[in-house]
């Protein structure tokens, strides 16, 4: 007996499209107007109490005087649309393992480091609340977090971001950290560096080879009148004509790596978005620059920030209209991830370092001494296992009665983990899902899109010719890497 999948979802989008979706395998098919009849005819048969047998099934495929592709039915059970008994349950059980062995890995130690919680801004909305903190990583410190490092004994990678703060502002404890990380013996991961770029003048840039930085996130708040009023220095003076000075000169240099500018985007200035982004786009003129919109997530108890922030409704809703009206894709696309990842918040070998050696699962939990997890000088350096642990498996979603009754479970991975341990703890967060939760459909429609439009096939759901089999494929992202930009019409998978 086989029944319709809980994680299954069969809709027509605005635009004509029939789609069925299941969460658990994270396939997506497209039908043509035949196929979507006979599996509206599986669905109502299926979603009987105990679900029915696939010889009736198979029968009731083609009960309408249709011509049903044979293979159809076999195609919705390969991808868990149809279920058997048992079969969501084991799905989900593998999903996490594949979850657990993931978060589990020892082979790699990723971290974020805060050489200085101290900046040279003072944005309104900013979460962090030691900008006037001026202490730097001292070289005792910096011993410590190499010893700390090298007692990850099966670690042979190693991962940096450098954070802050402003850790422009602690410059030469990133170059002495980094020669001492690449005295360690491990394969060393290409770095990142968050800055707000004021600093980033040719002396570092010059050096961002030698300190392995290849990837770099400066943010600029739209045009010079916004963001003047917005990212202003302790004095109230602008900043933008000096950051956008250093990002000419760092683009024009021989560094290769990848800038990404985040422009923080609220009410106050989603409406000059667009224009600016493309502006920046232009201006640079590469795809080593990428030009995105940031959610401002305001600070507990900051109501003037949260007067203006966007709630997660309106996010989401904004990113669809930035597709829908102009193009932009968000930078990982609309469509759910294969593997749900964690982030560093999840990961037991994944840790933020702050300039005292303080240990955090999570930036967000930066300057906040009731999230410390333990200091880099400790033995054993995790002083409060019980807050490393709520990280690692109090936020499981696959513990929570809410996330598993919930259709989106296996893409969703329980959403934001930091926001669900502060719900946890009885602090207001919002929403901690993920967007597919009440956005799946939309989000699945605006990919299709995308997809049809990059692979010219704006008519795959035409008759094919005398002989070829009716209309259905899948359109999941595997299928179209694997494609080529040659696709057939409607065939199956």
């Amino acid at each position: 007996m086989v029944r319709w999948s809980r994680y299954s979802c069969h809709f027509t989008t605005a635009r004509g499209e029939h789609l069925v979706y299941n969460a658990l395998s994270n396939s997506l098919l497209q039908l043509d107007d035949a196929q979507d009849r006979a599996v509206a005819r599986l669905h109502r048969l299926s979603g009987a109490t105990g679900g029915a047998d696939e010889t009736a099934l198979g029968a009731g495929l083609g009960a309408g005087g249709e011509a049903v592709d044979p293979g159809l039915l076999p195609a919705l059970r390969r991808h868990l649309v149809l279920v058997a008994a048992d079969e969501e349950d084991e799905a989900l059980l593998a999903e996490r393992a594949a979850r657990n062995a993931a978060a589990y890995r020892t082979g790699m130690v990723g971290l974020t480091i805060c050489p200085t919680l101290a900046c040279n801004f003072r944005c309104g909305y900013c979460f962090e609340h030691s900008q006037h903190d001026g202490k730097v990583m001292t070289s005792e410190t910096a011993g410590h977090l190499v010893a700390f490092i090298r007692g990850h004994e099966d670690a042979r990678r190693l991962s940096l971001a450098w954070y802050g703060g402003e850790p422009t502002l602690a410059w030469d404890r990133i170059r002495d950290l980094t020669e001492r990380f690449l005295g360690l013996g491990l394969v060393f991961e290409p770095a990142g560096l968050v800055t707000n770029g004021y600093l980033l003048d040719e002396r570092r840039i010059g050096q961002l080879a030698d300190l392995r930085i290849e990837t770099i996130q400066v943010t600029l708040d739209g045009p010079p009148e916004t963001h003047d009023a917005r990212r202003v220095l302790p004095g109230g003076g602008p900043t933008y004509a000096r950051i956008l000075d250093n990002l000419d000169v760092l683009m024009a240099s021989a560094w290769g790596g990848r800038l990404s500018v985040r422009v923080n985007v609220d009410r106050t200035n989603a409406e000059c978005f667009t224009e600016f982004r493309e502006e920046l786009l232009q201006r640079f003129s590469t795809p080593r620059v990428r030009v995105y919109a940031g959610h401002v997530s305001p600070a507990p108890g900051d109501q003037a920030t949260a007067d203006c922030a966007l709630c997660a409704s309106e996010w989401h809703e904004l990113a669809l209209a930035l597709y829908w009206e102009h193009g932009m894709l968000p930078a990982r696309g609309f469509y759910p991830p294969s593997t749900p990842a964690g982030c560093v918040a999840t990961a037991p070998s994944g840790y933020v370092v702050g300039p005292a050696g303080e240990l955090y699962d999570c930036w967000e939990d930066v300057g906040d001494a009731d999230m410390v997890i333990g200091d880099v000088a400790a033995d054993p350096p995790v002083t409060d296992p019980g807050l490393h642990a709520r990280y690692l498996v109090g936020t499981d979603p696959f513990g929570d009665p809410e996330c598993l009754a919930c259709d989106v479970l296996p893409v969703c991975n329980g959403g934001c983990a930091a926001k669900r341990l502060r719900a946890q703890r009885g602090e207001p967060t919002g929403d901690h899902c993920s967007p597919y939760r009440r956005h799946l459909e939309a989000y699945l429609e605006a990919y299709l899109d995308a997809f049809l439009t990059r692979e010219l096939c704006a008519a795959v759901l035409a008759p094919g010719p005398p002989g070829e089999r009716p209309g259905w494929r899948l359109v999941s992202p595997e299928r179209a890497a694997s494609a080529g930009g040659a696709l057939t019409p409607l065939d199956g998978d």
